[in-house]
């Protein structure tokens, strides 16, 4: 079952968000971005209130216009002495998009937390190690259900 949410309409829809689910494959094709999530996800609270009966889930991201219009940040920890020296916290650096993808092979899990709806805009954070922030200009998302 697909559902389709527009963000270039007068008014901006309702998401549902699939907080702390795994995603276990990122792909880039045919103008989206596709967040492939793992299996049983109705066991994760989020999916189980909204979708009892789901197996999985894919998320696309349609791309309003350039399949690469898309920023994607990483929080990062200065060391000690720098934290010390110059009273710095931490950041977030800029990651090249081709990234992207990788994020979701490795031996960690890649969990997707939330997002943030604007005009033709998402912002989604996802937690690998640290926090990563996604930042596209999209003009639909459609989820499909796997049930």
């Amino acid at each position: 079952m697909k559902e389709t949410y527009y963000l270039n309409g007068d008014s901006l829809p309702t998401i549902p968000v699939p907080h702390d689910c795994v995603i276990k494959k990122i792909l880039l094709k045919d103008q989206c971005l596709e967040f492939h999530f793992e299996d049983n996800i109705s066991e994760r609270d989020s999916i189980r209130f909204y979708k009892p009966d789901a197996k999985s889930l894919i998320i696309r991201y349609h791309f309003a216009d350039d399949p690469d219009d898309y920023s994607l940040y990483k929080w990062v920890k200065p060391n000690r002495l720098l934290s010390r020296l110059f009273n710095i916290d931490g950041r977030y650096i800029r990651l090249k998009n081709y990234v992207l993808p990788k994020l979701a092979e490795g031996k960690k899990p890649l969990e997707y937390l939330y997002h943030n709806v604007g005009y033709c805009s998402i912002i989604t954070k996802l937690y690998l190690h640290d926090t990563i922030i996604l930042d596209a200009m999209i003009d639909f998302v459609e989820f499909e259900w796997i049930c």
